[in-house]
């Protein structure tokens, strides 16, 4: 059989056949190629939103600290500040309720209780408007 002898037809149609398996072929091996660059900066994303999480855990974590130390410090100031209260209290009950002269003037001591005493109230209004209930929340 001679090479001239063969249908064009089925040149044509084997021609076409290889083009068409060579395409196919060239698509699936891009296709292959793209999904693996998909899946490596899918990868890399993840690894990204885990690093983001992990800070932002270490943050609330520390601001978690933080807010918590401070609370204990008002604790402990809450209570120094009933303690004021209460020895202002035992004072007043104490107190002598005589009338002052008119010419009166208090001495640099009684200033000072006075002075301690308006400090303590400001403190305790300051806070959460009953300091009794602070006091008996939290003890030292």
């Amino acid at each position: 059989m001679s090479p001239l002898t063969l249908n064009p037809l089925a040149l044509l149609v084997g021609g076409a056949l290889a083009v068409a398996i060579g395409f196919g072929s060239g698509w699936t091996a891009n296709g292959w190629r793209l999904d693996a660059e998909i899946s490596s900066i899918k990868a890399d994303r993840a690894s990204d939103r885990a690093d983001q999480a992990q800070a932002a855990l270490t943050d609330l974590a520390e601001a978690a600290k933080k807010i918590k130390d401070a609370a204990d410090g008002a604790g402990i100031e809450f209570f120094a500040v009933n303690t004021q209260l209460a020895d202002i209290k035992k004072d007043l009950k104490n107190a002598n309720a005589k009338p002052l002269p008119p010419d009166c003037r208090p001495d640099t001591v009684r200033v000072r209780s006075l002075a301690a005493a308006v400090d303590a109230t400001n403190k305790a209004a300051a806070g959460l408007g009953t300091v009794g209930t602070v006091s008996n929340a939290r003890k030292p």
